[in-house]
């Protein structure tokens, strides 16, 4: 599965796409101010029940944020850490 993080500077998640890891490339255009990355996620699967997929990217965005490395606008990819401090997922 594909997943985008669409964050602010400080990496607070803003909003969460998915698609099918074989689906079609797919975008996402963002604000000023916002950046997308690649994220992974944990326990998420298209084969679960919609309200299960919601849920979990809701429990997602407001447990973790987004941790980038490198410059925002350069990295493709990032890492989810929890919003305490913890990393990963």
């Amino acid at each position: 599965m594909k997943v985008l993080a669409v964050h602010d500077a400080a990496g607070d998640i803003l909003s969460l796409v998915v698609s099918p890891e074989e689906g079609p490339a797919f975008g996402v255009e963002s604000r000023a101010g916002e950046y997308v990355h690649t994220v992974e996620i944990s326990g998420l699967s298209l084969d679960m029940p919609h309200p299960e997929i919601y849920r979990r990217l809701d429990e997602v965005a407001k447990t973790f944020r987004v941790e980038v490395t490198e410059p925002a606008d350069a990295a493709p990819a990032a890492q989810l850490v929890a919003k305490g401090g913890r990393t990963g997922l």
